[in-house]
């Protein structure tokens, strides 16, 4: 499985880029994790960050962005789906998570399966 992250400014975004996804036959699952359902208890957004990224910088720096907007994560099962994902993130207004990378690609995909613990999941969603 590969998990894609797209980190947006506003929820509208990552709301229509979820939507998007759903409603043209995605077969993942697609989560998306706002200001609002972020849990009282604990740091859910920077254990699911330190859970998908070796790099404790780079774990942190994704923590605090996602901290600050809505994160919109897939689940995909091929490689295909994965890259549709990120087209989709990026063109719905994934934020550019790393400003000082030259990639064209704001949205991050990850090869990694996401124990279901530490999954956020403000909204989910499976087709």
């Amino acid at each position: 499985m590969i998990t894609v992250i797209g980190i947006f400014e506003k929820a509208e975004l990552a709301e229509a880029a979820s939507s998007y996804l759903l409603g043209n036959e995605f077969t993942g699952e697609v989560d998306i994790h706002t200001h609002a359902s972020q849990p009282a208890d604990g740091d859910r957004i920077g254990d699911f960050f330190n859970h998908l990224i070796d790099d404790e910088k780079q774990a942190a720096h994704f923590a605090t962005l996602g901290r600050n907007g809505s994160i919109v994560t897939v689940h995909a099962v091929s490689a295909r789906e994965a890259q549709e994902a990120v087209d989709v993130l990026n063109n719905y207004g994934a934020i550019d998570v790393n400003a000082a990378d030259d990639s064209p690609s704001h949205t991050q995909m990850i090869e990694r399966i996401v124990a279901t613990d530490k999954r956020l999941r403000g909204n989910s969603a499976v087709l």
